[in-house]
């Protein structure tokens, strides 16, 4: 975190994770993110703008990943799939559970955005913009394969989604008093 004359703010992270839902190769990512900001209502050029209390402009971007599936799906996995006759005996078969796929990795998802902050009249109003934009690559999805493989899906990377818009937020306190206070937000 850095700030210099609370107008010039940063916040940077590194992550890295590691994870055995994948092969070695594949295992570990690293997720940067961070923030910056300028409260330009602290420079000089807003000394005569008197209804305006606060006002920040940021910029944020981050990343996640996701590892939601089963175990050591990367590898071949048996398992026991009945009973069966052997030598005048009754012993237990054993068969692959699952499609493996070695080729498994993280499911990257990434954040940005931009966003307004505008306080005014004493911080009784307060206006917040944010344009977004969110996107995932690399899906964890359950695939349908053709059922002459033995099987009928097959966990893969597959797929990308993206997500944008612009949020708009009002906050005001149109009374505040030490017996009555009004607080209404608009989204």
């Amino acid at each position: 975190n850095y700030g210099f004359d609370d107008k010039s703010l940063a916040t940077f992270n590194l992550r890295a994770d590691r994870t055995s839902k994948f092969p070695s190769e594949n295992g570990t990512l690293v997720f940067p993110s961070g923030s910056v900001a300028w409260r330009f209502s602290r420079e000089a050029f807003m000394e005569n703008v008197s209804f305006i209390n606060d006002a920040k402009l940021r910029f944020g971007y981050g990343a996640v990943g996701n590892n939601r599936i089963g175990d050591l799906l990367y590898r071949q996995l048996y398992g026991v799939t009945g009973q069966y006759a052997f030598n005048h005996a009754i012993v237990p078969g054993f068969a692959p559970t699952a499609l493996s796929n070695p080729n498994l990795r993280w499911e990257k998802n990434i954040t940005r955005n931009l966003g307004l902050d505008l306080s005014f009249l004493q911080n009784r109003i307060q206006f917040t913009v944010d344009a977004y934009k969110n996107s995932a690559n690399d899906l964890l999805l359950a695939v349908q394969i053709p059922s002459t493989t033995g099987y009928t899906t097959q966990i893969q990377n597959i797929g990308s989604t993206s997500n944008r818009g612009i949020e708009f937020q009002i906050n005001a306190t149109p009374i505040q008093g030490k017996e009555f206070s009004w607080n209404s937000n608009f989204n």
